[in-house]
């Protein structure tokens, strides 16, 4: 039964997309095969992310950067490469300056670990997987029959 948006979605979409990502690297596209992604809890975007993970061996200090690309992405309600080329007004003190996060249908994701702009397309294709998983998972093998009640999570 589906009850939304859940780490095990998440941790799902991420294992889809980790071949692509390695290809990319083994192709000489992204600049490494390290880094880290962030979700923000749509349901509380200032407490602990719903979902973070890593690639490689040492994400260092990936984590922290792609959570600060995430928050800002979700402050300003813009991805970060457009922040940082069309509206740079809109930075205050202490945010990040590399791109990366991006908001999306509610979902505020950062990565960090590739160039700036394949970290946002990165963080797409998270936001693209997760949708399409949540959506089969709402509908099920009998579409909206599949909920037994009118709410998510109830049983009678």
């Amino acid at each position: 039964m589906f009850t939304g948006l859940t780490p095990e979605i998440c941790a799902r979409a991420w294992d889809t997309l980790q071949p692509s990502i390695r290809y990319a690297y083994e192709q000489d596209i992204f600049n490494g095969y390290i880094g880290a992604i962030v979700l923000l809890n749509p349901a509380n975007p200032a407490g602990e992310p719903l979902f973070q993970a890593h690639l490689g061996d040492d994400p260092v200090n990936f984590y922290e950067y792609a959570a600060a690309k995430a928050r800002l992405a979700l402050r300003t309600g813009v991805d970060t490469t457009r922040l940082r080329t069309d509206m740079s007004h809109l930075y205050q003190p202490g945010d990040i300056k590399w791109p990366g996060g991006i908001i999306r249908d509610g979902l505020a994701v950062g990565f960090s670990g590739v160039q700036g702009e394949y970290d946002e397309m990165i963080g797409e294709w998270f936001v693209a997987a997760v949708r399409a998983m949540c959506r089969l998972e709402f509908f099920g093998p009998e579409g909206e029959q599949t909920q037994p009640t009118p709410y998510l999570g109830r049983s009678e």
